[in-house]
């Protein structure tokens, strides 16, 4: 008890002040996190995601407008929840329409849509009567679905509406009769906007506007016989281009995208293994290869996705950025080095950075500001119940992601490694005794 009075008496002095000083805050994702935060404290709301719907977003840069635009969209959410009495959000994807997903707790808002179009949004509830009678409609429908197929997972994707997730549902339980010994062998099946394999070997997606033949047919696939042809696939890869991805690319995984066709795989499996032939891509550092159907990442020193359809020069030419294996062996022994110096420092903080998904040359940079802030600022002290301090790129989605929603967040402060010193004393202070 006398630790939640201390953690909300904590959160109040952090996030009641904070919007003064935003305004003066050049740091995307600094603001980001404490605005996500406030929303917690302020309205109740659990977790909130950067739902960019990942088609085509394009390039590893292209992604910083979107975190500003999911910036934008938190900061639209709290004016227009200040407006709405009871509005009972839990989960909130910052996106690009209006949504009522998976329950009435949850909804995807656009980032620019007006201040009077959310607030309309919001107060567009309908009764906790008629909520009670539509998800008794939907439990009586999954137990019906259950019994006839024995699905161990069954869920709807956050990327349909409610409405949708009902259609899926009903047309799944109109399906009559399971020919006889034909066991459903998918562990998990999702009712998405779309269909195709999931990212397990036992996953699959089934379109809600699928009909009952359709959805029949899908259930009634075998999972080993679909990835066993993904399985023939890779090995044929694998005996065409295992000299160029693991013996000059020195690449520990390659895979492709389980949306990507056979074709669309090996075109851009093919296109990797022209660019291996520059002298400047052997001399990278490769960890993941996946070759994707929409964006091309950086992900950190090591691990990448590829456009399946994008060009050899071109693929060339974009990874030119990407460290070789010695800068990258040279900057992980130097972040190591960096951390033990940072231990036991008086501040209270551990300091801590989020590597996956993050190259070491800004490691390095976030544990030298980090040095630079506890020397000094020797009478710094953080607040309780913050503990840790966690170094990550702001500027890729899936990792802000994970910050704005991560377990241990009441109790860490995540901070854009790229935040540069002046930035990095601003955030920082905002937690001191």
């Amino acid at each position: 008890m006398k630790y939640m009075q201390v953690f909300l008496l904590a959160s109040i002095l952090v996030f009641l002040y904070p919007y003064k000083s935003l305004a003066n805050s050049e740091n995307t994702f600094n603001q980001l996190i404490l605005a996500k935060s406030s929303l917690e404290s302020r309205f109740g709301v659990r977790s909130v995601e950067c739902f960019a719907f990942k088609e085509n977003i394009g390039f590893t840069e292209d992604q910083i407008q979107l975190v500003e635009n999911c910036l934008a969209g938190v900061r639209l959410l709290a004016s227009a929840l200040g407006q709405v009495p009871d509005p009972q959000i839990h989960t909130v994807g910052i996106s690009t329409r209006f949504l009522r997903t998976g329950g009435f707790n949850t909804v995807l808002i656009p980032w620019n849509a007006s201040l009077q179009e959310t607030v309309a949004f919001l107060k567009n509830q309908i009764s906790k009567e008629e909520q009670g009678l539509f998800l008794a409609k939907i439990s009586k429908l999954k137990r019906k679905i259950h019994l006839a197929f024995r699905i161990p997972s069954l869920y709807c994707s956050q990327r349909i509406s409610n409405e949708q997730c009902l259609t899926g549902y009903e047309r799944l339980a109109s399906i009559k009769k399971l020919p006889a010994a034909k066991p459903i062998r998918w562990k998990e099946v999702i009712l998405d906007d779309r269909r195709g394999l999931g990212d397990s070997s036992r996953s699959h997606r089934i379109s809600y506007s699928a009909s009952s033949e359709e959805m029949l047919e899908i259930l009634l696939m075998d999972p080993q016989e679909e990835w066993s042809l993904r399985k023939r696939m890779y090995d044929d890869i694998k005996s065409k281009f295992k000299g160029a991805f693991e013996k000059r690319l020195q690449i520990a995984t390659y895979f492709c995208s389980t949306e990507l066709t056979e074709k669309h795989c090996l075109e851009g499996i093919t296109s990797l293994s022209q660019a291996s032939e520059k002298q400047s891509m052997r001399m990278k550092a490769w960890g993941e290869v996946a070759i994707d159907k929409y964006n091309t990442f950086i992900k950190d020193d090591f691990d990448v996705s590829i456009r399946f359809n994008l060009p050899s020069d071109e693929l060339v030419s974009y990874f030119a950025s990407k460290e070789n294996r010695a800068e990258a062996t040279k900057n992980a022994v130097l972040v190591e080095k960096l951390e033990k110096r940072t231990l036991n420092n008086p501040s209270g903080l551990r300091a801590v950075c989020d590597l996956e998904g993050m190259r070491s040359k800004l490691c390095v940079g976030a544990f030298k500001d980090f040095i630079s802030f506890v020397s000094s600022h020797r009478d710094f002290r953080v607040k309780e119940p913050w503990e840790s301090v966690m170094f990550v790129d702001g500027t890729q989605l899936a990792r802000v992601n994970f910050a704005l929603n991560s377990s241990p967040r009441h109790s860490y402060i995540y901070i854009d490694a790229a935040s540069g010193p002046k930035e990095f004393l601003a955030h920082l202070m905002r937690f001191g005794k």
